[in-house]
């Protein structure tokens, strides 16, 4: 999502919101590997000392925000102060999926930023990292997802539900989460006169510990006994190094102002994952077949490619680095 961008953009100071999460520092690393001079949000000073030795090989060109409380007025005031830039990756992933720790936060958190951007006098240019969640709603195997396509169901749902964050699944919340605080965006953004959808990321880890989807996809394709879950469509996958790649294009290209942008490298089942890393023998991969149909979603990404230019990395490169970093992590503890 883009404003105040009427002139052709010259980006070089952006701020990163979230930047010690699994995509926020992917997205800092190549920031800085461009040349520019990041800010990162944290949620505390040990956090902000660790994202600067992390990053020491470029210790002039990284420095920190503290943002102890994402969901209070002003609270991105001091944050993205003199910025000409901000990408907003900061949104609550908690593993037991927990309604009350997911949907306030990421609702009051974009409230939140938006609050603060209205008052800023140099961001150029705006980028939100959404979810294909946001778009995700129930429908026939080979359904064609576009940017056209909103998950309305989810926030029906919770809108509707007379229990609280009780009396719903914690994954209905991330959903609605997802897709209420993409909308707050764009109606800040059509109010003033890039954005960006994926799903499930995994790759090469930079954090001390494993993400969520990480987590998620050396339970599935290594551990777990194969069963109806190997077959399931489980949506669409991408690299994170491409979605870092895919938030500084949109902060470069003039045309992404104003867009919102779908990018994935791919549907898939989780059969297929252990399929590819079973191909490059990687040890301990479950490679008993469980019988049934291909079927797949489509993803359209003609936008990603005309508007960015975005090519994707392959499903069985990412998995190797997404299993061989989750195993590195591992070793540590």
């Amino acid at each position: 999502m883009g404003w105040k961008s009427d002139q052709p953009l010259s980006l070089s100071s952006p701020a990163v919101l979230g930047a010690n999460g699994f995509v926020g520092l992917h997205i800092v690393k190549q920031l800085l590997e461009g040349g520019c001079i990041v800010r990162g949000t944290v949620r505390s000073a040990s956090k902000g000392e660790w994202i600067k030795n992390k990053f020491s090989a470029h210790a002039d060109h990284i420095e920190y925000a503290i943002v102890e409380d994402i969901t209070k007025a002003g609270a991105f005031d001091e944050a993205i102060k003199g910025v000409d830039a901000v990408v907003h990756a900061a949104s609550p992933v908690p593993d037991n999926l927990d309604g009350t720790q997911i949907y306030v936060p990421a609702v009051k958190g974009a409230e939140s930023i938006f609050n603060s951007l209205e008052k800023s006098t140099t961001v150029k240019r705006v980028v939100l990292t959404s979810s294909f969640v946001a778009m995700m709603e129930p429908h026939e195997h080979g359904f064609t997802y576009d940017e056209t396509i909103w998950n309305d169901n989810a926030t029906k749902m919770v809108k509707e539900n007379p229990k609280g964050p009780k009396g719903l699944p914690g994954a209905t919340y991330y959903l609605a989460a997802k897709t209420d605080a993409e909308r707050i965006a764009w109606n800040f953004y059509n109010a003033h006169k890039g954005k960006l959808n994926w799903d499930l990321i995994f790759g090469p880890i930079l954090q001390d510990e494993p993400n969520f989807s990480n987590s998620l996809v050396y339970r599935n394709a290594l551990l777990e006994k194969a069963g109806n879950l190997a077959n399931d469509h489980a949506g669409f996958w991408i690299d994170v190094r491409d979605v870092a790649k895919a938030h500084m294009l949109s902060l470069q290209k003039d045309k992404a102002g104003g867009e919102r942008i779908f990018i994935a490298g791919g549907p898939y089942r989780w059969q297929d994952l252990r399929d590819e890393l079973s191909k490059r023998n990687i040890p301990g991969v479950l490679t008993e077949r469980v019988p049934g149909e291909d079927k797949y979603d489509i993803a359209d990404l003609s936008k990603s490619a005309d508007i960015l230019g975005m090519t994707y990395r392959s499903l069985g490169d990412t998995l190797v680095d997404s299993v061989s970093a989750y195993k590195k992590s591992q070793e540590k503890k």
